[in-house]
């Protein structure tokens, strides 16, 4: 494993949702490593979101926001899928890769929405076990699939106590993910 104290790139290599937002954004206690032989990287990210307006009592409502962000290399090109949680759904605008995809899971569904343009992606990728899974894990996270990586994010996340579990959801998705047959 690998550490570097920020790495200024990261917080540009992305332009959708958690990236691309606010101001003074950073990527700090950046790790790389590998899980199962794949590339992991893995950092706090933080941008701000300053207000334009001042309130009655003459303070504005400027607001930090950070995240756990972890980056996994695929070993192939995978269709765009998304798990979205549905109270962040407004957040993501329209850069979501295509339609709603119904997934039969109650818990799942009261937490997730899941968006792509290949619907039998979507259901090799989340299976009633993996969606049971991700659901359990009880941590804000989305993540999404984008060519050959997957990238998971965690509200509020640090790398020292919630890198561990948001990986060992990430492992069925990522295995589940590469067994899909090729285009």
């Amino acid at each position: 494993m690998q550490h570097e104290h920020s790495r200024r790139k990261l917080v540009h290599q992305w332009d959708a949702y958690p990236f691309g937002v606010g101001s003074f954004r950073r990527a700090r206690n950046v790790v790389h490593g590998a899980l199962r032989g794949r590339s992991v990287t893995a950092f706090e990210y933080s941008y701000f979101l300053m207000s334009d307006s001042v309130e009655e009592n003459g303070y504005q409502r400027d607001s930090a926001h950070w995240f756990l962000v972890c980056v996994v290399d695929l070993d192939h090109p995978v269709p765009s899928l998304a798990a979205v949680r549905n109270v962040w759904l407004e957040w993501h605008g329209d850069e979501l890769p295509g339609p709603s995809i119904d997934v039969d899971h109650e818990k799942w569904s009261k937490m997730f929405t899941l968006v792509g343009e290949d619907e039998d992606f979507a259901r090799a990728v989340v299976t009633s076990e993996n969606a049971a899974r991700c659901a359990e894990a009880d941590i804000h996270a989305e993540w999404r699939f984008v060519n050959d990586e997957l990238l998971l994010w965690v509200w509020r996340g640090r790398a020292d106590n919630q890198l561990v579990p948001i990986l060992d959801v990430a492992k069925p998705l990522i295995e589940a993910a590469e067994g899909y047959p090729r285009a």
